[in-house]
């Protein structure tokens, strides 16, 4: 039996230190620092790398709610003759299709007392007064409307009212931010816990 020389040791002890080293470098260690590729070459990773990596979501919701709804840029909004009811006048508003393609108003129109064309709100805005909500299809040139019940202020108290002369209507189309003034002198309430206008929605 031979005896291994101290050189002969030392060498192999290098040896297996050189393999434990070469396969520490071909895995990562538990933080994930390296991983070997398959043509033997080391890739980096780390976490900045890892979350900068995102896919980003489809865009929603970018269509128009109301593609077919007819906006106050394709809508001549005008006033039609008053009656008298007891206490009140009913007022129609006619909305007349201007564009070229059909539309459709659906709902109730937003409607308010102002004191100028370009004026602030005179008390409350019109409550919504009962009907049913239908789509009304408006081919160009047609008509559509919707009654607008305006209250005769003069009968509720002065101190409960605060008359304020008003010049006309702020009219929003139903479902549309953009709106109209419509000229009709009278007496509005100033104090906004008044039911002074209601309105109903469009017709054909």
């Amino acid at each position: 039996m031979r005896t291994q020389s101290p050189a002969r040791t030392l060498l192999g002890a290098l040896g297996i230190t050189v393999a434990l080293t070469a396969s520490a470098c071909g895995s990562a260690d538990e933080s994930g620092t390296a991983e070997s590729s398959p043509g033997g070459l080391t890739s980096t990773t780390s976490e900045a790398a890892t979350t900068t990596i995102t896919t980003a979501p489809s865009p929603t919701g970018t269509t128009t709610p109301h593609p077919d709804r007819c906006p106050i840029g394709e809508l001549q909004v005008t006033l039609g003759e008053p009656s008298g009811a007891a206490g009140s006048q009913e007022i129609p508003l006619v909305f007349t299709n201007t564009g070229t393609r059909d539309c459709i108003l659906h709902g109730y129109p937003g409607v308010s007392y102002v004191a100028a064309p370009d004026g602030p709100q005179v008390g409350a805005a019109a409550e919504r007064d009962g009907g049913t909500e239908t789509p009304v299809t408006v081919a160009p040139g047609a008509r559509a409307t919707a009654a607008v019940r305006a209250t005769v202020v003069q009968n509720y108290p002065a101190d409960t009212c605060g008359p304020t002369p008003v010049a006309g209507f702020r009219v929003y189309p139903p479902n549309d931010t953009g709106s109209v003034f419509l000229p009709y002198p009278t007496t509005g309430c100033s104090q906004s816990g008044v039911k002074q206008l209601s309105v109903q929605p469009v017709t054909g």
